[in-house]
C-alpha cells in the first residue's frame, strides 16, 4: 500500500514540473490549489459547514475567518443582482 505522500515530495516530483510545463508563475505553490478550490465552492453557493468539511476544518469558524471576504462578496453580488433585476 505504501506510505502517506509527503508534501515536499509531491511538490517537487509532481506539482512543480506540471506547473512549469503549463508555464504558470513560479510563485504558484501546491497550497494555492486549496484556496482556489475553496473559492470556487464558496462562489458556487456552498454553505460554510460544507466547505469546511471539504477542507478538513473541524470548525466552520476557521473557514469563515479565512474566507469571510468571499462570503461577503457573494452576498453583496447577489443583492446587487436582485436590486438591478427588480
Amino acid at each position: 500500500m505504501g506510505t502517506p505522500l509527503g508534501h515536499r515530495n509531491v511538490s517537487r516530483r509532481g506539482f512543480d514540473p506540471a506547473r512549469d510545463l503549463a508555464e504558470l508563475p513560479d510563485h504558484l505553490v501546491f497550497h494555492d490549489l486549496r484556496h482556489a478550490a475553496a473559492s470556487r465552492l464558496i462562489r458556487g453557493g456552498l454553505e460554510p459547514v460544507t466547505v469546511a468539511s471539504g477542507l478538513g476544518h473541524e470548525d466552520a469558524n476557521v473557514t469563515l475567518s479565512v474566507y469571510s471576504p468571499l462570503y461577503d462578496r457573494r452576498r453583496t453580488d447577489d443583492a446587487v443582482r436582485l436590486a438591478l433585476a427588480g
